[in-house]
């Protein structure tokens, strides 16, 4: 148990000390708050913290029992209490550290099932004639936002003449959009669920097979269908072939599947041998996070700060700036992966958490285009939110003006947060940014598969670390499942129990009379 009286302490005596002084007076910083890992860089001397202050969140790691949490999440044992499973998604890029000798025979073995389909996808064979030119994912939650935005990060590594449109929404548009100027002859959907039974995901699966079997007859249309699932049986039971139905684990979570067969779509876009080196990113952060000291360990170190700023400071939101086109769905993949992992309400052993104690609500979009919209809060709003800028340093010297113009501004806005300005004149109160709002880079030096593997699984750890402190589960996510129930209800016509204004709704929708 962390000693949370004590670092209440040093964030009381820190409150309201300015943040500009603290950066520029206090040289223990530079060495502590700048931290390297598998080609990651994390610079967080922007935050209001002291030496004393650090000393302090370093130890609750400690307190926290976080080292023998580390070393069962690395072993395969049980790390999610509520639905009694390990976590694998670090040994799905590595299953040396497993102690389970049949997990690690699976890993291995669905690893080289995928690859093996993935080449076939590149040759004439997988479509009886045709290679795959268009892969649709048709998924939700995390068999969509780990795909969907490692797609957009890596798809100049992607195999010529391939490309993956997404399906998640019930939306009719959004399969409509997914399937637009397709060749049915040269279309693969892979159809992404764990359980095989989400809604979203069967029905747009089913209007998909509609549109082929219209167009190619069942036959040819059951060839350009696969699916990666942690439940094969239900896959084959809507009519994939045995040798297309690619398995993972149930103690994959959504969250963190696109390292498993859930990454089906983008190992055949990008090719086996560049969804290999994006895993082997992933496991340098592994090794780092395993072997590193906690006061060199940079996922502990980012767990730290963003919990001493939510639990301790108040901050009840964190921005997420990504100063990369490439990277404009991390701020949405960082929500899913933390918000559903840490927005809890009660401890491992059920009771309920303190006030003001748990995950960040996670928010942000992509730089310079978020400078003409939300900034303005940042910089002048009443209440303060700690910003994540992330960069790609290379392109400050790439030679295109435009691309050192971006991480100019990447590096003005985090020194405009910190220092503010004092208006003058007339309009001086108007003109007025107060500064002394935390910020911290996180850089990559070039966007490759390796760096990218390396980002994600960096957030991955953070997590988990952040769970260990605040002494919850972040791998069950409960509070998705009541919200599905209901709608099941209500298009079974079970709406007796539901509140006059929901009854009124769905009379306004045309769901009830």
């Amino acid at each position: 148990m962390i000693d949370r009286a004590a670092l209440a302490h040093h964030a009381a005596r820190l409150k309201d000390a300015d943040l500009g002084s603290l950066v520029r007076a206090d040289g223990w910083r530079d060495g502590a708050l700048v931290l390297e890992a598998a080609g990651v860089t994390l610079d967080a001397r922007r935050q209001r913290l002291d030496q004393e202050a650090w000393d302090a969140l370093l130890e609750a790691c400690d307190a926290a029992g976080l080292a023998g949490l580390r070393a069962d999440l690395f072993a395969g044992r049980v790390v999610n209490g509520t639905e009694n499973r390990p976590a694998i998604h670090a040994a799905l890029r590595d299953p040396a550290r497993i102690e389970d000798a049949g997990l690690k025979a699976a890993i291995t073995d669905a690893k080289a099932a995928t690859a093996a389909f993935a080449r076939r996808c590149a040759t004439e064979e997988a479509l009886d004639g045709f290679t795959v030119e268009r892969v649709v994912n048709i998924g939700i939650g995390g068999s969509d936002l780990g795909p969907r935005f490692v797609w957009d990060a890596l798809k100049a590594f992607r195999r010529p003449g391939v490309e993956i449109r997404f399906v998640s929404n019930l939306d009719p548009a959004d399969l409509e959009d997914a399937l637009e100027g397709a060749d049915p002859e040269t279309t693969l959907v892979c159809v992404t669920s764990k359980s095989f039974t989400t809604q979203e995901t069967l029905m747009n699966a089913l209007a998909a097979r509609a549109w082929l079997t219209e167009r190619l007859g069942e036959e040819k249309a059951n060839l350009r269908f696969a699916a990666a699932t942690a439940a094969p049986a239900k896959a084959r039971d809507f009519g994939i072939s045995e040798d297309r139905v690619f398995a993972f684990e149930e103690g994959v979570g959504g969250r963190y599947s696109v390292w498993s067969a859930a990454g089906l779509c983008l190992e055949i876009a990008l090719g086996p041998d560049v969804f290999a080196r994006f895993r082997d990113g992933a496991k340098a952060m592994d090794d780092h996070f395993h072997d590193a000291p906690w006061a060199e360990n940079l996922p502990v170190a980012k767990a730290l700060i963003d919990v001493w700023n939510r639990g301790f400071l108040g901050k009840l939101a964190r921005c997420v700036a990504a100063y990369s086109s490439r990277l404009e769905k991390l701020p949405f993949y960082l929500q899913q992966l933390e918000m559903e992992s840490l927005g809890k309400s009660v401890s491992t052993d059920a009771k309920p958490l303190p006030p003001g104690w748990g995950g960040q609500l996670v928010w942000g979009g992509r730089g310079s285009d978020v400078q003409h919209s939300f900034f303005q809060w940042l910089h002048q709003a009443k209440d303060d939110v700690p910003v994540d800028f992330i960069g790609i340093s290379s392109m400050a010297q790439s030679g295109d003006e435009r691309a050192t113009a971006l991480m100019a501004n990447l590096a003005a806005q985090g020194a405009a947060l910190l220092d503010g300005r004092e208006g003058e004149g007339a309009l001086g109160a108007h003109r007025t940014m107060p500064g002394g709002r935390m910020s911290s880079a996180v850089l990559i030096e070039e966007l490759t598969p390796e760096s990218l593997g390396a980002l994600i699984a960096l957030h991955e750890h953070k997590v988990f670390v952040e769970g260990a402190l605040y002494g919850l589960n972040p791998f069950d996510q409960w509070g998705v499942e009541l919200g599905k129930v209901l709608a099941g209800a209500i298009l079974s016509g079970d709406v007796a129990d539901l509140d006059p204004s929901t009854r009124d709704l769905l009379v306004r929708l045309g769901l009830q009379r």
